[in-house]
This record gives structure tokens, C-alpha cells and sequence, in this order.
């Protein structure tokens, strides 16, 4: 009897199992032209929210903040460079535990949209690519069959990074109900097919057939024309002001039948510095919503919860006529969702559209955070960068060179680098013209005899500067990579070609690759030049020297807050430790740096605040050397061109 009875279990278990396995499915209904969740129809409604914009800390915040809003599905690009920062080096943990957000977002009961790349765009730096890519070959194809070196790192990413999505697909229990293929690849100059179809085959390996998988591209034929491809599903973006029958008539004609998907509606859009903070009226974004809704289309925001470019993490775009364009740090969007994950009216407004046509789930919307004004901060002059790149450069030092090399040929990344050469004696106390043959990329800061002399800023045309040389002979040449671009083009940093002094090539090179984490190493100790004499006026004839400033202030609580830099120029804010990211008040549009709570630890009775200040700070007298920490963010300040 009791053999009978385990018999009867097992068959019970196997019959259940099998029965949960058969209803659980996401597929595309071409006959009805929508998708069939468990074989019923469905749309989704979901939101762009980039976990590597965001803390760890504030995860569970926002994806609440999304249900609450009426969303039904979560989407999120995956940044290469995040998580294999190093070759063969792989980092999913903390910030970077892709799977724990994915489950995160799966115990809310959201659904999870991922877009896998490897090119990613999202103004986010060199667009997701990690930059040793460029380490062997500076000038790599990328986003093509033509570099068979590029294909093989592709697949040694995807071997890595999609068996852990497989077990989250909605086949096999997870939240993932689909997963695109590249990024806008109809931008792309390379038009090649024969890409798209070898990614689409290396996501099928690892991924299996139960899993939709999509394209995106912008509402025109050119662009669907080489972005898409038959067998992978070819999906639009678009925003407030296009008319969505016309937009998803251009899809029709490279998705005849299936559901109509927006894959990227923007309510907000992108800044970049020196142009004014990009809004969107949220009333024209509902009206624009709602006739998607109508048309039973699939929509996803971009973004719905922007985030923040911490660190180095911001990327750029080149215009022909005024230069390098890098994002600023704010990655707020104009989105439903503030950088700091505050709800807007906005949010409510588009909540509202949504229940017109779905049930908004019956939970407390969360209350936005607290958000402190810690106050002012004393901030101290420790060194110039000058007197502390010796141990900036450490435990390696300089290379040595015949000619400039790019960063990434030192495996650098991201930040600063120095070249440092002597100039023959044959230009002692002359006038000189210093030529950089090819661009310094893209912020260079020229001292002779440690006296800075002049900048360069990457825009079109020659980089030449005169200088005036005196007896002090030491040529300094510090290089500010200030993101890449995030287009999928291969973007090196640092001095790509030769320096001239009227037309004589330089040579031997001390190259210091600047590790600015060495700042916070225990065995880090600034050469203290407490009376050391620096100008407080940024560019005045150039003579600032870069430094770095220090400050404390007392803790007992921990709160969201927004550093403030008043009289401060240009240059790179951490908060214990922490890179918060470029600020750059003086060419604007953003004024604040957003500082979460979880920066601010409680472990130690005091914070601190450190700034490598490349420009001038308002320290001429020391009651104006300060900074600020405020409760209310600024990122829609006065503008100024790039001029350097």
C-alpha cells in the first residue's frame, strides 16, 4: 500500500509540475497581433530603471515606486564595463548583482525587459563597452563581423553573463519575458546584417527558443532597414511629439503581424553640459501615452527612473561644430521619477492614464526620501595634483615612451593622465607654438615648469596654443578623459599622436597613469603645503594650479542630501570616498551633485568631503573656502559655452 501510495505522489508531482510548466509561457500572438502571457493576452507597461545608476540601497525603493505607479514590468540595459571592468575579471556583486535585482524586481511581481547588448548606448561611458577593448587595437571595429577579435570577446561575455538570464526567463519560472538584441543598430554606419544574426545565434545557444527576442530602432525605414532582421521581432522608439499611427505604421512594415511596442517612449530627455536642462511637458507625454494605450501597444518609458552618472560613468556625444558633448553627472531625465527617486506630478499624471486602461495595484505609493541639508563644510588646500602624482601613479610609476601612448594602451580606463617631457634647451626663454597633432581627448591642461600655461579643450580643428617659455624647461601635460562617446565607434583616450613645439616632434616621455582611488588607500600621505600661495580665480592667465581640498563635518544621521560648490569651478567630488562624479557649475546646467544616503555612513562620527579642483577655487580667503550641502537639488542652472 505504501508503494502504491508514493507512486500516486510522485505521479501527482510530476502532473503538477507539468501542468505549471505548459501554463507559464510569453510568446507573440501573430494572428491577433499581441502577446499571450500564459496563453491569455497581455501588454505590458514598463519603465527603464539602469541598476548600475543607482544604489544597491534604493533598489527596492524605486521598484515599488514603479508598481505603485502602475507599471507591470521593469526594463533595464546591461552595462559590459560594469561587470568586466578587467578582461576575464567579473564583478556581480553589490551594485553590480545583476541577479539579485532581477529577482528583486520578480518578489514585487514586476515583469523584467532586458536589453543585453553588448552595445548599450544609454549616455552611458564608450555606450556599456568595456574600455580594454581598445587595448591591443585602438582603432577596432566595433558592432561588426569585420573584426574577428571583437566576435570572440563578444562570446566570451555572453558565455558568461546569459546562463545566469536563463534560469530567470519566464519559461523557467523567472520574470524575464523578453530579451533584445544590440542596441538602435540602424544608427549604426556598418549596416551589417551578418552581425545581428551572429548575435542572435549566440543569444539562441545559451538562451534556448522560449524567449522572445527584439530589436529597437527609431521610427523610420532606413533605420529599421539595417537594425532589424526577420528572424529577431523589430520593435520602435519614439517620443511625446510623434504621432504614434504614423510611427507604427514605419513598424508594420518589418513586423507585419504581432504587437505594436514602443521599446523607448521618452518623457524627459538627456543633458549634456553648457545646454540648457532638456523637460518635457507631462501633460503632451499623457495625451501621447494614452493614444498608444488605445492602439492596445506595449510601452516602455525611457526613462522612468533616470539615476545618476557616478563616477567616470558618464558618456558623450560629438557635434562637428562645437566639439565633445559628456553628459553631465545627473541622469535625472526629466523622468516620472526624480535622480533622487522622488514621485513628480508627472508621475501622477501618467498613473492616472494608466488606470484608464489597467488596474493599478491597491499598494501605498512610497513616501519620497528625506532628504538633509548637512550644512557647510571648511574645505583645506592638501597638494597640488603636481606634488602628489608620484603616488597617484603608484605602486608602478611612469612609463616610459618615445611618443604620448592612449590610456587604454596602459590599461587605464577611466579619469586622468599625465605626460611629462623637457623641452630642448634650444626654446628656453622663446615664444613658442605647441601643436598636438592629434586630438588630446579631451580636456588638456598644459604647465611649463609646473606653471599652467594653457587648456585645450576637443573641439574640431588644430590644438595648438603659443606658450612662453622660460628657463624652467619640464613640460607637463595632464589629460582629462571626460567619457566616451557613447555611440559604438572605437574611443581611445589620452594624446593620440605627437606634441610639436614649432614643428619639432618631442620625444621621451614619462607617462603617469592617475589612480585617484589611491587616495584612499591607508598608506596614502598628501604632501601638506599648507602655505602654499594658489590662486582663488579660475583661469586667471592660467595660473591655478590643480589641487586637491579636503573637509569634515559631523553625522548622526543618514539622508539623501545635494552637494554644492559655490565658487568652485571644474574637477571630480567624493564623499567619503565615494566618486560622486564630474561637477562643473561654471559651464552649467547642473550646479549639485546628488549624494545618497548611503554614502553617508553613521560607522564614524564624521564624513568627509575631497575635490580634485582643476580650475580655480574660491580660496583666497579662508572663510570662502568652503562647500555646502543643501536639501534641494540644482540641475537647471545658467549655461556657458565650452570655450576650454
Amino acid at each position: 500500500m505504501a508503494v502504491i501510495i508514493t507512486l500516486f505522489l510522485v505521479l501527482l508531482t510530476f502532473l503538477c509540475t507539468s501542468h505549471l510548466s505548459e501554463a507559464r509561457s510569453f510568446a507573440i500572438d501573430y494572428e491577433n497581433n499581441c502577446f499571450l502571457k500564459d496563453g491569455k493576452p497581455f501588454r505590458y507597461i514598463s519603465g527603464c530603471f539602469h541598476y548600475f545608476r543607482v544604489p544597491r540601497f534604493y533598489w527596492k525603493d524605486r521598484l515599488l515606486k514603479m508598481k505603485a505607479g502602475g507599471l507591470n514590468a521593469v526594463q533595464t540595459y546591461i552595462a559590459w564595463n560594469i561587470h568586466e571592468p578587467v578582461h576575464g575579471q567579473f564583478n556581480f556583486e553589490g551594485d553590480a548583482d545583476l541577479v539579485s535585482f532581477i529577482k528583486m524586481a520578480n518578489n514585487l511581481g514586476l515583469l523584467v525587459i532586458i536589453r543585453a547588448g553588448p552595445y548599450i548606448c544609454a549616455e552611458w561611458e564608450f555606450g556599456g563597452y568595456p574600455p580594454w577593448l581598445l587595448k591591443k587595437n585602438s582603432s577596432i571595429i566595433l558592432r561588426s563581423t569585420d573584426n574577428k577579435e571583437y566576435l570572440s570577446y563578444v562570446e566570451s561575455w555572453m558565455s558568461v553573463l546569459l546562463p545566469k538570464l536563463k534560469p530567470l526567463l519566464y519559461s523557467n519560472g523567472g520574470p524575464i519575458i523578453s530579451v533584445q538584441v544590440e542596441n538602435e543598430y540602424g544608427y549604426y554606419f556598418a549596416c551589417d546584417h551578418a552581425y545581428l544574426q551572429f548575435l542572435e545565434q549566440v543569444f539562441r545557444e545559451h538562451l534556448g527558443n522560449d524567449v522572445i527576442l527584439f530589436t529597437v530602432d527609431g521610427d523610420s525605414e532606413s533605420l529599421l532597414k539595417c537594425g532589424s532582421i526577420p528572424s529577431l521581432y523589430a520593435t520602435i522608439d519614439f517620443g511625446s511629439k510623434t504621432d504614434p499611427e504614423k510611427a507604427f505604421s514605419v513598424m508594420r512594415k518589418y513586423s507585419p503581424r504581432g504587437p505594436l511596442v514602443n521599446t523607448e517612449f521618452y518623457p524627459g530627455w538627456l543633458d549634456v553640459w553648457s545646454v540648457p536642462h532638456q523637460t518635457r511637458s507631462a501633460e503632451i507625454v499623457a495625451k501621447t501615452f494614452d493614444k498608444m494605450l488605445l492602439m492596445n501597444a506595449s510601452v516602455n518609458f525611457y526613462m522612468y527612473m533616470g539615476g545618476t552618472n557616478f563616477g567616470f560613468m558618464n558618456g558623450a556625444g560629438y557635434n562637428q561644430v562645437k566639439g565633445l558633448l559628456p553628459s553631465i553627472t545627473s541622469y535625472d531625465y526629466d523622468a516620472p521619477l526624480t535622480e533622487a527617486g522622488d514621485t513628480t506630478t508627472k508621475f501622477h499624471i501618467l498613473r492616472e492614464t494608466i488606470a484608464k486602461y489597467e488596474k493599478i495595484p491597491e499598494i501605498p505609493i512610497p513616501p519620497n526620501t528625506t532628504k538633509f541639508a548637512y550644512g557647510k563644510v571648511q574645505m583645506t588646500q592638501l597638494s597640488t595634483f603636481l606634488d602628489a602624482v608620484p603616488k597617484l601613479s603608484a605602486p608602478h610609476g611612469p612609463v616610459n615612451s618615445t611618443f604620448p601612448l592612449a590610456m587604454e594602451k596602459l590599461g587605464q580606463s577611466y579619469g586622468f593622465i599625465l605626460y611629462r617631457t623637457q623641452i630642448p634647451v634650444q626654446f628656453a626663454q622663446s615664444t613658442v607654438v605647441l601643436n598636438i597633432s592629434s586630438l588630446a581627448r579631451d580636456r588638456a591642461i598644459i604647465f611649463v615648469g609646473k606653471i599652467r600655461k594653457a587648456v585645450l579643450f576637443r573641439h574640431p580643428g588644430d590644438q595648438a596654443v603659443v606658450l612662453n617659455i622660460g628657463i624652467f624647461l619640464q613640460l607637463d601635460v595632464l589629460v582629462e578623459n571626460m567619457g566616451r562617446c557613447n555611440g559604438g565607434l572605437a574611443e581611445p583616450k589620452g594624446i593620440l599622436g605627437n606634441i610639436t613645439l614649432n614643428g619639432k616632434v618631442l620625444m621621451n616621455w614619462q607617462i603617469y597613469s592617475v589612480n585617484l582611488e589611491n587616495l584612499f588607500s591607508g598608506a596614502f600621505d598628501f604632501p601638506w603645503n599648507p602655505d602654499k600661495n594658489i590662486s582663488g580665480l579660475a583661469n586667471k592667465d592660467y595660473d591655478f594650479a590643480p589641487s586637491f581640498f579636503y573637509g569634515e563635518f559631523p553625522v548622526n544621521s543618514s539622508y539623501d542630501t545635494f552637494l554644492h560648490l559655490p565658487g568652485w569651478s571644474k574637477g571630480q567630488a567624493f564623499v567619503n570616498g565615494f566618486n560622486l562624479g564630474h561637477y562643473w557649475p561654471v559651464i552649467g546646467p547642473q550646479i549639485t551633485l546628488f549624494v545618497p544616503a548611503n554614502v553617508i555612513s553613521l560607522k564614524q562620527k564624521t564624513a568627509s568631503v575631497l575635490l580634485f579642483e582643476l580650475d580655480g577655487a574660491p580660496c583666497e580667503l579662508p572663510e570662502s573656502c568652503y562647500v555646502e550641502f543643501v536639501s534641494t537639488p540644482s540641475i537647471n542652472g545658467t549655461v556657458h559655452p565650452i570655450s576650454k
